[in-house]
């Protein structure tokens, strides 16, 4: 106690090295078997040397003899002498060497190596690092071919995505005109009382800069509403309820793009 409170110089082993204080009795206590006058730790350390053990790997695909005729003991499928049948990895021949005398395989080189805890247990023992060169001319090559110029990247009309249909998968393309330099309609005015911009729809029907030239800047979705065919659309939809209103039916004639064309009949 007097040990562990700092009070008491520490106790030595047998090989004058300290022992700590607060190490548990039955850690620090030799076995009896060891004959042990005092306590040691001596027991706990690595008492057995290493043996040599080695880094190098097996000579992959290393032939050592090559064999005109069969030899007693040898692989009855193949001939070589390094190998058992069952243990070959040649194809299974119809008309094994042991009979035929012919295309005797040659005796592969057997090496055995002693490795240590880790060296059994490393999945990259034995890689030979100069074979990822193939790997990085692969990729080189691929990345050549999927260069594309700068004038065509930024060419709007050939930017396509795939679109789902109702069949599954996606075989129809669709135009996106729309790059990463446009800005978004609620970042032109960071004013909070400028027009509403709902998230859901993505729609901002006022316009967030009305000193500005519409011409040249976002003017808000009314502004695509109130001019060109979405006007003409509105027309021709007031158009068809008056008709309607009157007993004609040509509502759904109307509305249809293709089925259209009476419109200027009935107007006149």
């Amino acid at each position: 106690e007097a040990r562990k409170a700092g009070l008491a110089p520490a106790e030595f082993d047998e090989d004058g090295k300290e022992i700590n204080p607060h190490i548990h009795q039955y850690i620090s206590s030799a076995p009896w078997y060891l004959n042990a006058e005092r306590p040691s730790l001596k027991h706990q350390r690595k008492w057995r040397s290493d043996p040599n053990y080695t880094k190098s790997w097996y000579n992959r695909g290393a032939k050592i003899f090559q064999a005109e005729k069969y030899r007693k003991g040898a692989c009855e499928n193949c001939g070589a002498m390094t190998h058992d049948a069952k243990s070959c990895i040649q194809r299974p021949r119809k008309k094994r060497a042991k009979w035929t005398n012919m295309h005797i395989a040659t005796d592969e080189k057997i090496e055995t190596f002693e490795q240590d805890y880790d060296g059994k247990r490393d999945r990259w023992n034995g890689y030979d690092a100069s074979t990822y060169a193939r790997v990085i001319e692969r990729y080189e090559a691929r990345v050549d071919e999927a260069k594309i110029d700068e004038s065509k990247q930024m060419d709007f009309a050939k930017l396509a995505k795939h679109v789902r249909t109702t069949g599954g998968g996606s075989t129809g393309t669709v135009r996106n005109l729309c790059t990463w330099e446009d800005t978004v309609k609620y970042l032109l005015n960071l004013d909070v009382n400028s027009a509403y911009y709902d998230p859901k729809t993505r729609s901002m029907c006022g316009d967030p800069l009305p000193d500005a030239d519409p011409n040249e800047l976002y003017g808000g979705d009314n502004q695509y509403r109130m001019s060109g065919q979405a006007l003409e659309f509105k027309q021709l939809n007031i158009h068809a309820w008056e008709a309607f209103d009157k007993g004609q039916d040509i509502i759904c004639r109307l509305l249809h793009p293709k089925l259209n064309s009476s419109s200027g009949i009935i107007r006149s």
